[in-house]
């Protein structure tokens, strides 16, 4: 069975789950029509909830388990490594799914809205006792249980079936958002579009963020804060990324040496290139060409 991480939290009222939902997707839908006030990281993360891969998983998903999912940003400060699964008082789950990119958590898939355990007078009990300890009448209480026996109920191991499968998703989405990552963008700035476009051509070859903001004609100070506005990493972070990327492309071909790969993609050093791979793709360049080697999948940390 499926790990999960159980946290009692009161979520509200058994609709709110699906409330929740609506709201977010229309917040993403007042934030097509005004990107200006989204972060560089939500704009990224709206771009690949409308992605091909997403939409597509999303409806299979929804057809094979009857489950909502949605793709939510998380803040650059949220830190999110497991998969957590929080369950209200009206025993009505929801469960986050993170999706990283390397080691870094860019987004969450949530998914729940049913309860793993069959309506009955004992799970119905928290919530009437909770709803008369706010002074709600009996009426009301009434109401709610019409509400509580609604709610779709999923049998344990069928619900953990499903979180293990957004897991593995969750490991492809990943990788798609890394390549995402370093497509240009319609919506990014020209500078910042012109300066990848530059740095993927000059990869292999000593880079300074002055050389790029000279490139494109733009200040050293203006571009350093364009840049990470635009693609949520710092210049040097992106160039290391980019050159990582690149090596796992030159690692697939097996007469390619580590070490000239690693020169090939610009770093200055064996060691810089082992300690910059280890921390983008959480394990060595020998540990990714004997995986694909293999053909196993990473892991998420569980």
């Amino acid at each position: 069975m499926t790990a999960r991480t159980v946290v009692d939290d009161n979520i509200g009222t058994i609709a709110a789950w699906h409330d929740r939902v609506v709201k977010a997707n229309h917040e993403r839908a007042m934030n097509n029509n005004t990107t200006t006030h989204t972060t560089a990281r939500q704009r990224f993360i709206q771009n690949l909830a409308e992605s091909e891969l997403f939409q597509h998983y999303q409806k299979a998903f929804h057809t094979l388990t009857s489950l909502p999912l949605n793709l939510e940003s998380v803040g650059e400060d949220v830190h999110i490594d497991h998969v957590a699964t929080r369950t209200g008082v009206a025993g009505v789950v929801e469960t986050h799914v993170p999706v990283r990119v390397g080691k870094n958590t860019i987004a969450v898939m949530l998914t729940g809205g049913v309860r793993l355990q069959p309506a009955n007078a004992d799970t119905f009990a928290p919530v009437a006792k909770a709803l008369l300890d706010e002074g709600r009448s009996a009426a009301e209480v009434r109401s709610a249980k019409v509400q509580f026996e609604h709610v779709p109920v999923m049998q344990p191991e069928r619900y953990d079936a499903a979180i293990a499968i957004l897991q593995s998703f969750a490991l492809q989405l990943g990788e798609s958002a890394h390549r995402l990552l370093f497509a240009n963008a319609t919506h990014e700035p020209e500078a910042v579009r012109n300066a990848k476009a530059f740095i993927h051509q000059h990869l292999a070859e000593p880079m300074s963020l002055e050389a790029v903001a000279r490139a494109v004609n733009v200040s050293p100070f203006h571009f350093c804060k364009l840049f990470k506005r635009a693609t949520g990493l710092t210049f040097t972070d992106f160039v290391n990324r980019a050159r990582v990327e690149k090596a796992k492309r030159m690692l697939m071909k097996p007469a390619a040496r580590i070490t000239e790969v690693a020169y090939d993609v610009g770093f200055q050093s064996l060691s810089h290139f082992n300690r910059s791979f280890r921390r983008i793709a959480d394990e060595s360049p020998t540990e990714f060409r004997s995986r694909m080697k293999n053909g196993a999948p990473a892991l998420l940390a569980a």
